[in-house]
């Protein structure tokens, strides 16, 4: 569950930290050794950035509808080569990395896509990289959008422009549920549609949104005598996220007997 979502902290971070000659992600001119999900014991003697939970909270808010508040914390972690250096990286770090998520207050996050098998951070993804299979839903959810405006607005007032994010993400759903309830999809590998039944039977959802991304605490440095040469800084985020749960049960269970 909190597995992607580490992940696409990472990839925001890493995309729009400050970069080097070699596309490494810097601060000052010391670049991040690694991005790491979950904390770690071992961690290298020069700056490290990890992503761990807390918690998930889990609630009913109506029926058919699940809200999740995901906590997470980022670390920082720098050792260097004199006291007055690590401080210096460890609060610049966390200036860096609060700058870059104040700017995301609402965040999506894909699964790895079952076409090219890559990460990406929005859903634009698939219709920019893979238009050929999604073109034609996308007009049919422009189409329907338009439609549907058209019932409640006079002619003389056009239907807005559906945002790309959202159109995209619609439109890879509509492909999904098609792959899902065994409708062929034009130009669709069979490997992609193996890897999108794949994420089907194993409970996957392939694009979610977080709102409300805030962060809460921020320690910049922990300011530790004791540490002396190393030190860490922490940043708490929180963020919500909706589940629609369209099963109840208790007849949406197999009727065959087994055993163990």
């Amino acid at each position: 569950m909190l597995e992607r979502i580490y992940d696409t902290f990472i990839g925001i971070l890493f995309s729009e930290f400050p970069k080097n000659a070699k596309n490494q992600a810097i601060v000052y001119d010391r670049p991040i050794s690694g991005f790491y999900v979950g904390d770690v014991g071992i961690k290298p003697n020069s700056i490290s950035i990890s992503i761990k939970g807390g918690s998930s909270p889990l609630k009913d808010i109506a029926l058919g509808l699940q809200e999740f508040e995901h906590n997470l914390t980022v670390l920082v972690n720098v050792g260097a080569d004199d006291i007055q250096t690590t401080e210096r990286l460890t609060q610049e770090a966390s200036r860096i990395i609060l700058s870059i998520l104040r700017k995301h207050r609402k965040v999506w996050v894909v699964e790895l896509c079952p076409i090219c098998g890559k990460s990406a951070l929005s859903p634009v993804h698939f219709t920019n990289d893979h238009s050929g299979v999604l073109s034609s839903y996308q007009t049919t959810v422009t189409n329907e959008f338009n439609a549907l405006w058209a019932e409640t607005h006079p002619a003389s007032v056009p239907a807005p422009s559906i945002p790309t994010s959202g159109l995209a993400a619609e439109s890879f759903i509509r492909l999904y549920n098609d792959v899902v309830a065994n409708v062929s999809v034009s130009g669709l590998p069979t490997d992609a549609r193996n890897n999108i039944l794949r994420m089907y039977s194993d409970n996957l959802d392939p694009i979610r949104l977080l709102y409300n991304v805030t962060c809460s605490d921020a320690k910049p440095s922990d300011d530790s005598i004791s540490g002396q040469l190393f030190r860490n800084g922490s940043i708490t985020i929180n963020a919500k996220e909706l589940i629609r749960q369209t099963q109840y049960g208790p007849d949406n269970v197999s009727t065959s007997a087994y055993s163990r």
